[in-house]
């Protein structure tokens, strides 16, 4: 287990209106480390790069991944693949006029193939060079989402704990893919800051149950509120979150007889820029035929609606989070949650001896 040691979106809501968007060049990350206003770039771990419903059989896709492109694409049996854009050739893109064939992605410049494990297995030439193979990167498909490793040479992966049941028991009411710009770590800290659910969501009554906890990549934290209603009395939720490294978390909610989860994926794609998807399901209800289809038409008329909610909730962090300064040393008051225990945990996805 890890130990505590340093190691089609949208436009960002309201970036464009900023006043120093075009007005002068953008501040280099070395002197925002100068001023203590950024986290290191880059953390470790598992990060989305697509949507599983966006990569069908035989289709290529590029990514901004970190600071550099990939590519992925998914076989004709459904494997999926996750390599540097580069044909290791001559250097032509892969995502760019690349092809599967059956399982194998064919170069667009010279029609070299290379096989789901990186080898070249065709040269229109004769024998393949034995130094012509595809940069490989570990890749998971789960909770609908395609997950790409992000860490140092020769270290193994740990892995996203599976949540309890079947993905087959959810019913997936629609997802959000937006541009903030911010860091990954600025953006998961919200799950232990309890201050800010009431100060800027306006839930009531917000309590913590038990503390939260930090176990290798792993954080984990349970909270109680009431989520305001047009009506006079609000709705009681309960809500644990679980975050897995920097870029996957999920908040399981219960609400009344509801069951949801929320999934929100960060990915930095830059410096200070991080795609970030939410994704809403529910828990499907009804035992008998009739029942089903009745749940899943009330469940198709609430989607909507429910995930316009969650995205007012996360264009309120937005407008937080595109215009705000990373302090490395935060004045925290009484109250706000374990903010320097989150940063010593977040501290673990760094290269040894970063700052953070």
């Amino acid at each position: 287990m890890t130990t505590f040691k340093a190691q089609g979106a949208e436009a960002p809501s309201g970036l464009a209106n900023r006043p120093d968007n075009t007005a002068r060049k953008s501040m280099s990350l070395h002197e925002a480390r100068q001023l203590q206003d950024a986290p290191p770039p880059y953390p470790f771990g598992w990060y989305v790069a697509a949507l599983c419903r966006e990569l069908g059989k035989g289709k290529v896709l590029t990514r901004q991944f970190m600071d550099r492109e990939i590519v992925i694409y998914r076989t004709e049996s459904g494997v999926v693949c996750a390599a540097e854009a580069y044909c290791p050739h001559l250097g032509a893109h892969l995502g760019h006029g690349g092809k599967v064939l059956g399982e194998e992605l064919r170069c667009p410049l010279h029609r070299f193939r290379f096989a789901v494990n990186g080898s070249c297995v065709y040269s229109p030439t004769g024998a393949p060079p034995p130094a012509a193979r595809l940069g490989l990167l570990e890749v998971r498909e789960i909770h609908g989402a395609i997950f790409v490793w992000h860490g140092p040479a020769g270290q193994v992966p740990w892995e996203i704990e599976p949540l309890d049941g079947d993905d087959s028991d959810w019913h997936n009411l629609g997802h959000s893919v937006r541009r903030v710009h911010n860091h990954p770590q600025e953006l998961a800290e919200n799950a232990i800051d309890i201050t800010h659910l009431s100060a800027l969501h306006e839930f009531g009554n917000v309590k913590a149950v038990g503390t939260p906890t930090f176990d290798g990549p792993r954080l984990r934290a349970r909270y109680t509120l009431t989520q305001p209603t047009p009506w006079k009395s609000g709705v009681n939720v309960e809500m644990l979150i679980r975050a897995d490294g920097l870029g996957f978390a999920v908040n399981e909610v219960e609400v009344g007889k509801w069951s949801m989860r929320l999934f929100g994926f960060t990915t930095p794609v830059g410096e200070r820029e991080t795609t970030h998807y939410l994704c809403v399901s529910v828990r499907k209800r009804g035992r008998s035929l009739a029942g089903k289809a009745m749940w899943r038409a009330i469940e198709k008329a609430a989607g909507p609606v429910i995930l316009h909610g969650m995205v007012s909730q996360v264009k309120q962090d937005e407008s937080i989070w595109n215009y705000k300064k990373y302090l490395r040393r935060p004045a925290v008051a009484e109250g706000d949650g374990p903010i320097h225990a989150y940063r010593k945990w977040a501290s673990q996805f760094y290269p040894e001896g970063a700052a953070w």
